[in-house]
This record gives C-alpha cells, sequence and structure tokens, in this order.
C-alpha cells in the first residue's frame, strides 16, 4: 500500500529572522521555531517530506541600503520607504548607474500591482553570512527527521534576484525574470501530497504570500488538498497585521492548527 504523503513547508527559518541577534528578527520567531523543532523531533513519522526554503540576498540588492544613495550620498535608514514619485524626482538614486533601468521596472512593477512604495530593509540572509544560516534548533530537528526518515530535506533558495521583492516561495513581485517565475516543479511536488503544512517566518510577509501564491494556483489547477498553517509556528513583521493575514488565508481555504 502506497504510504500517505503528509509534506511540511519551513519557510526562512533563518538566523536573522529567528534568533534575537538577527538584523531583522520577527518578535516571538524565536519560540516560534523552538515549538516548531519540538514538534518534528517528537514525532520523525509525523511528516513524509520537508521543505525548507531560505531568503537569500546581496548586499547591494535593490531593497537594501546601499543600492541607493540620497542627494548628500548617504544610504536611506532600514525601514525608508520609497515611492515612484521619490524615485522619479530623484530623492534615492540608484548608487551604480548600471541599476538604473532596473530600478525604473522595479516601480513600474510595484505601480502596476498596487503594491505600494518599495521597503528599505535593513541588510539581512546575505548569502554565506550568519543571518543567511538555519537557527541551530530547527538545523538540529532536520538532521533528527533525516537520520529516522532516511530522506533528504529540499531546499529551496529564493530572492537572489537583486531587482525585485521576493516574499512568496514560489515567484517574485516581479515573475517575468527567468529566475522569479512560478515554481512549477515546486508546486508540483507539494500537490502529489494528501496534505501540506506551512510554517516560518514571516506570517505577514514570506509566510502568507506563499500560501497564497500555492492556493491560487490550486485554484487554477482545480485541485483540492489540505493545506494547514501551524499558527504558533508563525508571526507578524512588527507594525504588519497578523489578523488581516489569516483573515485572508481562511477566505482561501487554510486550514489553521497548532502545534499543542
Amino acid at each position: 500500500m502506497k504510504k500517505e504523503k503528509r509534506t511540511l513547508v519551513i519557510v526562512d527559518p533563518q538566523n536573522d529572522f529567528c534568533d534575537h541577534r538577527g538584523s531583522l528578527y520577527v518578535d516571538g520567531a524565536y519560540a516560534d521555531v523552538k515549538r516548531l523543532a519540538s514538534f518534528i523531533t517528537e514525532d520523525c513519522g509525523r511528516y513524509t517530506d520537508i521543505v525548507v526554503s531560505l531568503d537569500s540576498h546581496d548586499v547591494t540588492a535593490i531593497f537594501h541600503p546601499k543600492f541607493w544613495q540620497g542627494a548628500n550620498g548617504g544610504h536611506p535608514s532600514p525601514y525608508t520607504q520609497i515611492s515612484t514619485l521619490d524615485f522619479r524626482e530623484g530623492k534615492w538614486r540608484v548608487v551604480s548607474l548600471e541599476n538604473q533601468a532596473a530600478a525604473e521596472r522595479t516601480f513600474k512593477t510595484l505601480d502596476a500591482k498596487k503594491a505600494g512604495p518599495l521597503m528599505v530593509w535593513p541588510e539581512h540572509c546575505v548569502i554565506s553570512t550568519w543571518g543567511h544560516s538555519i537557527s541551530d534548533v530547527v538545523r538540529e530537528a532536520l538532521h533528527a527527521w533525516r537520520c529516522a526518515s532516511g530522506k533528504a530535506i529540499r531546499y529551496v533558495f529564493k530572492g537572489e534576484n537583486p531587482y525585485t521583492d521576493q516574499f512568496s516561495i514560489f515567484q517574485g513581485l516581479d515573475d517575468t525574470y527567468p529566475d522569479t517565475a512560478f515554481n512549477m516543479g515546486l508546486f508540483e511536488m507539494l500537490a502529489e501530497s494528501s496534505s501540506v503544512t506551512f510554517a516560518g517566518e514571516a506570517l505577514t510577509h514570506c509566510v502568507g504570500e506563499s500560501v497564497l501564491s500555492y492556493m491560487e494556483r490550486l485554484r487554477l489547477k482545480q485541485q483540492t488538498q489540505k493545506v494547514i498553517l501551524l499558527t504558533d509556528c508563525s508571526s507578524p513583521v512588527s507594525g504588519f497585521s497578523g489578523e488581516e493575514m489569516l483573515v485572508r488565508l481562511a477566505e482561501k481555504g487554510v486550514t489553521f492548527e497548532k502545534t499543542a
């Protein structure tokens, strides 16, 4: 008899989000990953497959301060919001003129999708740094699962394109770049499972947007599946509404569960 597939998707369980020393620590994330790690290790047979996404950026990505400079030559502070008007009027300019066309494309996409101004985030999840690495408690839980199952973790790297935000593990905000187009291979792998459970950081951004894009693709494929969010293993970015995201997910048919 074929074993039922139950897949866990852990979104961005990285130090910069989940450790108090991280550059973009999500309030509550350390407790989230501790709960998740315990949940995995207490029953390594609960999931037949595990997918882990890793936010992966360059220092000079468009949403990092060093991409931009003001009239005095200084970089914007983290959490600065750059509007299309700010860009057009030269309040903030690209440091390298080679990035001008890409920046114009970014603001065109933001306007077309009504995605608001460009948020300049603190430098985070820079490839090869401590902040990019998986939180120790999750790493240890994944090791226990590997040893028990004899299977490999599937890793998904996202955000490597320096010219567009990519919150969803499936696609970038500008999905017309080849490397930010919808990840159909990942979708089809998950769609084969009887259930898919999401956890990780942050609820208001990468987790929520990943689940929304996954649910939309299920709808387009006219496929039904149990999709679960572990609500006690995902927290919102401060200043953004986690409740609003939960409402959006509930409207799409997502089931909410807790580890306890």
